[in-house]
């Protein structure tokens, strides 16, 4: 086969016999866990089985999108179960207020579930309006 028109791109990597450009760095920061100090009005806690995985990623993403709305009045708090310590304890504590195991993810808001699974941004906004009003 010949090899007329064919571009050599730079900075790519060879892979299973094709040309194609390498990942760039700035295209894969990964989502870091969150830590709230307290001092907002409103509590967001993220319960995670692990850092970095889809539902982890997307639950964050999601508070993410509408935090920006809320300023300083939320604050968002990543609960990683299979984390250190602090996050195991804080899960089973979370766990015997709703007075059941919690599955992943889970959105609390002041501590109370909000949301089992990962909600539309808009339903999100309106249950923290909800407590701010």
């Amino acid at each position: 086969m010949a090899n007329k028109n064919i571009a050599i791109i730079p900075n790519c990597k060879k892979r299973g016999g094709c040309k194609i450009p390498g990942p760039k760095k700035e295209q894969f920061k990964p989502v870091q866990p969150r830590i709230a100090s307290g001092n907002a009005l409103v509590l967001i806690e993220i319960i995670c089985e692990r850092m970095h995985c889809v539902l982890y990623d997307f639950a964050i993403n999601t508070v993410d999108m509408i935090a920006e709305t809320f300023g300083d009045k939320i604050e968002i708090q990543t609960v990683i179960k299979q984390g250190d310590r602090k996050n195991a304890e804080r899960f089973l504590e979370l766990c015997e207020r709703a007075g059941k195991m919690l599955p992943v993810p889970t959105i609390l808001i002041n501590g109370e579930v909000a949301f089992t699974g990962v909600p539309h941004p808009n339903e999100l906004e309106k249950a923290i309006d909800a407590l701010l009003e």
